[in-house]
């Protein structure tokens, strides 16, 4: 009896390891992408103002997120480009300029590694 619980038990736990979601490395590189966008997120804004302004951008990148992002160039455009430290990422972000509003055009690479809020 006690015998028959302990292989339905290890078999229950056998089921639900075949559940968990796979955590492979391109999965990760999406979530570290996604995770860099986000890290930057007050950058760009920073960045934006002063494009709309239509002024040299000389914006200063404070990196709080250095476990993920290695380094990023801004030109004074307001294009920069982003590189991973922990995964092989490299992510440029160009400001489009849309009446009173800036929108991010984001392309990455690999592909496959990168979020889908940036195409390939």
């Amino acid at each position: 009896m006690i015998s028959r619980w302990v292989v339905g038990v290890i078999l229950l736990f056998a089921v639900l390891l075949f559940m968990l979601p796979k955590s492979d490395e391109e999965t990760l590189s999406r979530i570290a992408s996604a995770s860099m966008l986000k890290c930057t997120q007050n950058f760009r804004e920073r960045v934006a103002r002063q494009v709309l302004s239509k002024g040299v951008v000389d914006v200063k990148f404070n990196n709080k997120c250095s476990d993920l992002i290695g380094s990023l160039v801004l030109d004074e455009q307001g294009r920069m480009i982003i590189t991973g430290k922990s995964y092989s990422l490299r992510m440029t972000l160009s400001a489009v300029v849309e009446g009173e509003k800036i929108r991010w055009r984001c392309r990455g690479e690999p592909a496959a590694a990168v979020t889908k809020l940036c195409k390939p």
